[in-house]
């Protein structure tokens, strides 16, 4: 597959501009950047792609290109005057990928085409930067007041009496978390850095830490709350980082594509992306190759009209809360709703605070799905979407966790009485 050129007019693009790709002492985070994959089909037995380390220009994992890839990535570099920042092995696609850093008199577009045409070029493409979807603190006086009202809207307390999401693992493609958090601690089974080199501590990042909070903060621990899939295993893939004033946390094509390489690679039923930018060729062939696999996939709603990954790619769970229901356009259409609004999630340090987004919806559902195929295993994408939405008491309206559970082991229980057979 070969992309020539990209249309990147999005909001959360940010390219960065001014380096001369000449000096490797330049800043990087300044440096215009692309993508070079190249065919690397003897990767099969590679060992799968690990935690990042600190910084460029060091071995990503125990795995080596073949000389013939290396070969060519060095006459990629002298023929268009680039500078290698960095590289790694992309196993579910069967190629290797190196960052190069541009010269900033290059004309892009010439450049990407001009690479598109090479045989020994995979595929090519600008380096897209992408933002979680955003999770505003609210302070409060009586922090746990509120605590109940996500939980009895999905109807919970029913929904775990059938099922607590075992023997299920969600890959969180998102911020750090807060790994020590007494809420958390005994849900993480695993967590890797894929953006070492960037700002920021891993466990005092507060975005990956609510949304995991969502999905399977502990139960019957006597602490503050009760994640939606309390009994499923949680892996906290850092792809994502704070700017240093922590406006913002974004991510950008090459993290996404490590973070999602080593999910699919690894023992995981869904992964949540509460997150968007871009349309991203590479990022966009990971997703069709972990569908492909039976992972389920659920991201945030787009919260900006150009904010299309994940959304616009065919089989994955888009999730919005109430308030972003009509607003969307038909292309990006959201597909469900759930909670999204002053709901009680873990702070790093151990504390609780309220928090909105679609971030949170898109958790709510990874939660759910959790909770569906622990009592299904075999169950497809169709027959689980399905579920969402016949779950819902009128079109439009939230998910409800019982009434999904109910249709799918055919019992009786929910609050609602409407028929469980509705259908769009």
């Amino acid at each position: 597959m070969k992309s020539g050129s990209a249309f990147l007019l999005l909001i959360v693009l940010a390219l960065a501009t001014g380096s001369n790709a000449d000096t490797e002492s330049a800043d990087e985070s300044e440096m215009l950047k692309i993508l070079v994959t190249f065919a690397d089909p003897g990767m099969t037995g590679a060992s799968r792609a690990g935690p990042a380390r600190p910084g460029y220009r060091r071995r990503s994992s125990t795995y080596l290109a073949s000389v013939t890839v290396m070969r060519a990535a060095r006459r990629i570099a002298e023929d268009f005057d680039l500078l290698t920042l960095d590289d790694w092995p992309i196993v579910p696609l069967k190629v290797h990928c190196l960052v190069f850093a541009v010269p900033d008199d290059v004309e892009m577009e010439q450049l990407l085409e001009q690479l598109g045409e090479r045989k020994e070029v995979e595929s090519v493409q600008l380096m897209n930067e992408f933002e979680v979807s955003a999770v505003a603190g609210k302070n409060s006086a009586d922090p746990y007041s509120r605590l109940q009202h996500n939980l009895n809207t999905l109807e919970l307390e029913q929904a775990h009496a059938w099922s607590l999401g075992d023997g299920t693992n969600v890959a969180i493609i998102d911020t750090g978390a807060d790994i020590d958090h007494p809420d958390l601690k005994t849900q993480i089974s695993s967590h890797h850095d894929f953006v070492g080199n960037k700002l920021g501590d891993f466990s005092a990042d507060a975005h990956g830490t609510a949304v995991a909070g969502v999905i399977g903060a502990a139960a019957n621990n006597g602490l503050g709350m009760i994640g939606v899939a309390p009994s499923t295993q949680l892996a906290i893939l850092r792809a994502c980082w704070y700017t240093a004033n922590k406006s913002r946390a974004s991510c950008d094509s090459f993290t996404l594509a490590k973070a999602l390489s080593h999910a699919i690679d690894s023992d995981t039923d869904i992964i949540n992306l509460s997150l968007g930018g871009p349309s991203d060729a590479l990022l966009g062939r990971l997703l069709e190759a972990a569908l492909n696999r039976g992972i389920f996939i659920v991201a945030a709603a787009p919260t900006q009209v150009r904010a299309v990954f994940p959304a616009e790619i065919p089989g994955v769970i888009v999730v919005g809360s109430e308030l972003q229901a009509g607003t969307s356009g038909a292309a990006l259409r959201i597909q469900i709703s759930a909670p999204g609004d002053d709901i009680l999630v873990p702070v790093p340090q151990g504390g609780y605070d309220f928090a909105s987004g679609s971030s949170l919806s898109a958790a709510h559902v990874s939660g759910i799905v959790a909770l569906l195929v622990a009592r299904r295993p075999g169950l497809t994408r169709d027959e689980v979407t399905t579920l969402l939405l016949d779950s819902r008491p009128t079109i439009g309206r939230y998910v409800n966790a019982c009434r999904a559970l109910a249709q799918l082991l055919q019992r009786s229980g929910c609050r609602s009485s409407h028929d469980v057979s509705q259908t769009l």
